[in-house]
């Protein structure tokens, strides 16, 4: 009976991490059932309407492909559905579902944790959380291209405490100088390198800084997420309105509604140090102005 396969179905939605909406259906009923006999008929599957195992990852794959940019069109993932976005270079490379936490309803996030990967690529990165169970949203490589690993409306595991709110952007970095040769083998130049970073009082030894590409793309990610959320283009400001480069108490308190980055979240992070929001975000104002 249907209502077995329902009640079995919104057990496996929460356990997979699928939706109604990859079939096409927006509720756990007999359409849905229908419908998931008629995906397991073409792909040689029991047509039993539960989605087990077998079923699941035949449905992952066809939604994975169903989701891949068309030529020529850039897109981010909210709640199942594709958004255009003014970048050149997108991409999905989404994270298996124990990774993150599947969410039913609209979310609504009012703040964009910015951090680094401490890894050489958006694919070693993903590796990393892949192996660890965590999450971002994105990451952007170290050619610009933005990585959705993560449906937005779906929460990450990228900062606690404040990951029920937030939208996690990870940008490409392995930091440490040691790491520089990696990138020249690869053909993609120096990194730039940052020798004056301040985070929690204390200056940091001299470390990798961003590629312009790089930023490029996080300015075009950044407009679009205030954009599509309303989130306000604001970030943390220190007592004399300039750049906070510490812990941010607003911010920390969850009473903050802007772009921040990690350590204005907590002093165990020193991430993304050298990034200057106060600038990305003035020049996203005036973009739109």
């Amino acid at each position: 009976m249907s209502w077995r396969s329902n009640r079995y179905n919104k057990k496996s939605s929460k356990d997979f991490g699928w939706s109604p909406s990859w079939l096409g259906m927006n509720e756990f009923n007999d359409d849905l059932h229908n419908a998931i006999i008629r995906f397991q008929v073409e792909h040689d599957l029991k047509p039993d309407g539960y989605v087990g195992i077998n079923t699941f990852r035949r449905l992952q794959i066809s939604h994975e492909a169903a989701m891949a940019s068309p030529e020529g069109q850039n897109n981010v993932l909210i709640r199942d559905r594709l958004k255009p976005i003014a970048w050149h270079k997108t991409k999905k490379d989404l994270l298996p579902p124990n990774c993150y936490k599947n969410h039913k309803k609209e979310r609504k996030p009012h703040v964009i944790v910015t951090h680094w990967d401490v890894c050489t690529s958006a694919a070693s990165c993903k590796r990393v959380l892949e192996k660890r169970n965590i999450s971002t949203h994105f990451v952007i490589d170290n050619d610009g291209t933005i990585v959705q690993l993560v449906d937005t409306n779906n929460i990450a595991w990228h900062a606690k405490g404040a990951n029920k709110y937030s939208i996690g952007v990870d940008i490409s970095c392995a930091y440490y100088t040691k790491y520089m040769s990696v990138y020249t083998k690869k053909g993609l130049g120096q990194r730039p390198l940052l020798s004056n970073s301040t985070v929690h009082g204390r200056k940091l030894p001299t470390h990798m800084g961003y590629y312009p590409i790089q930023i490029q793309a996080y300015t075009a990610l950044i407009r679009f997420l205030c954009e599509t959320y309303g989130i306000p283009l604001d970030y943390p400001k220190d007592d004399e309105g300039f750049l906070c480069t510490t812990v941010h108490k607003q911010s920390a308190d969850n009473k903050f509604a802007g772009v921040v980055n990690h350590y204005n979240l907590t002093k165990n992070k020193i991430d993304t140090a050298g990034l200057r929001l106060d600038k990305i975000i003035n020049n996203i104002r005036e973009l739109e102005s």
